[in-house]
């Protein structure tokens, strides 16, 4: 990797002493591979590794395999993760131990990897708000929660200061800070050529920033897991101390096997390439003090409405009736299906927030029939007696690059194209051919080594 910065280092020399050396090599050694499973689409694990201490979905691999050319990978049956990030898993499975969350804010949620590990360790009945602030990392953002399969998600792209309106709202709240990222020097060598002090000095105030405005959507008793990828202080122990110091939280401490090798910093916890299979990562967890309270609302919708019998009718008869999903619309037609425990905080959302996308994007109406949405075909609350069409590998890698692909006589219409048993995308069968719907951005262009 391309030399340190001369600060840094002398900073690490500093912070880690006979520890140094040890880092230093590590940075210099190839970063490990993992995986974290979707926990509703993968009963075993399809990659032959080795298990991630602290996330029982998770596992190493011992060389990374071409994920683009996998349609395990396409159908959401995993997400690569650096590995100490999901230790995020582990926090919140002890927290559910002693309490259950209604509601979750993933605030930083680009790409989502967090957010995927926690619809993992959440209840299905706990409504999850993705959010990310940069319009293009929105983008990725929702393709992976459509990977992930779950209606009990609303993704959200907007500032931490338009979330206002919701204070008290959140039984845990997920702040994946933007940081100098220290911690990715191994897995992204260039990133030591962006890093500088000044640079520093900027992340620790766009924190304090975020910080400021998370505070207050916390509800009391609530939980804040606050989070960094790089080493100083200043970005990681001194936000924690500075919101101690406001009053209202308290820190909360987990009893850790000392064979992991996470460093307890005094607030949180610290992962380092040298002592950890990981890169970089700080996590830190705060209760708010006091009582969860009544938070019902009865606000109106704005933007969304309810759809007319028919079109609901249409709607859910691609849907599984066991999930009991309403459909809900915007003024441009496309369809949504959403949990109903999901509508009071998506009332307040779309008073507030300039753009958000709830639950199941489920198609649009042409005529009397449904157009279904890409990630429709990903959902794990399709109905079950939805036509599908089984691929082989070689099959559904051509189906992924929107190669032409042979008629099946016999079958017609929408049906689910399944690679294993899941779904990775719609095709329609008429006499001579198969309409091929993969969406063209998502188009496969790597070829076979």
């Amino acid at each position: 990797m391309p030399a340190l910065p001369a600060a840094f280092e002398a900073r690490m020399q500093d912070q880690l002493g006979p520890d140094w050396a040890a880092f230093a090599e590590a940075l210099n050694s190839p970063a490990p591979v993992s995986i974290n499973y979707n926990r509703a689409k993968t009963e075993a694990p399809i990659y032959e590794g080795s298990p991630v201490l602290w996330n029982r979905t998770a596992q190493y691999l011992p060389e990374r395999p071409s994920f683009t050319l996998d349609p395990h990978f396409h159908a959401g049956r995993y997400y690569v993760q650096e590995a100490g990030s999901m230790f995020l898993a582990y926090v919140v499975e002890q927290l559910r131990q002693e309490q259950e969350f209604g509601t979750a804010l993933d605030l930083c949620g680009a790409p989502g990897g967090k957010t995927t590990v926690l619809l993992n360790a959440l209840s299905d009945d706990c409504i999850v708000v993705a959010n990310e602030v940069i319009k293009s990392r929105y983008a990725i953002l929702r393709e992976n929660l459509a990977k992930w399969g779950r209606a009990n998600v609303i993704a959200t792209h907007a500032g931490s200061e338009r979330f206002s309106p919701l204070a008290r709202r959140f039984d845990l709240v997920v702040v994946d800070a933007p940081c100098s990222g220290e911690g990715l020097f191994r897995k992204t060598p260039d990133a030591t050529k962006e890093w500088n002090p000044e640079n520093v000095a900027l992340c620790e105030s766009r924190q304090q920033d975020i910080l400021d405005h998370t505070l207050p959507l916390i509800a009391p008793g609530g939980i804040l897991i606050y989070s960094t990828c790089t080493y100083n202080e200043g970005e990681n122990d001194d936000q924690v101390a500075r919101i101690l110091e406001k009053g209202g939280f308290e820190t909360v401490p987990f009893d850790l096997p000392e064979d992991w090798g996470i460093m307890p910093t005094g607030l949180g916890y610290q992962f380092y390439p040298h002592r950890t299979r990981s890169e970089g990562f700080y996590l830190a967890v705060l209760r708010k003090e006091g009582k969860a309270t009544n938070r019902s609302t009865k606000a109106p919708l704005r933007y969304f409405t309810k759809v007319p019998k028919a079109t609901e009718q249409a709607a859910l008869s691609w849907l599984d009736p066991e999930a009991q999903l309403n459909i809900l619309t915007t003024p441009k037609g496309q369809l949504y299906a959403v949990p109903e425990g999901a509508l009071p905080l998506l009332s307040i959302l779309s008073q507030s927030l300039p753009r958000l996308d709830p639950g199941t994007p489920v198609g649009l109406m042409k005529g009397k029939h449904l157009i279904p949405d890409h990630a429709l075909s990903l959902s794990l609350h399709l109905h079950p007696d939805t036509p599908v069409a089984d691929l082989d590998k070689d099959t559904a890698l051509d189906y992924l690059r929107k190669a032409a692909l042979p008629a099946r006589p016999g079958q017609k219409g929408w049906h689910l194209m399944r690679y294993d048993g899941w779904g990775i995308g719609w095709g329609k069968m008429l006499p001579n051919r198969v309409n091929n719907y993969f969406p063209n951005h998502l188009q496969v262009r790597m070829s076979l080594p």
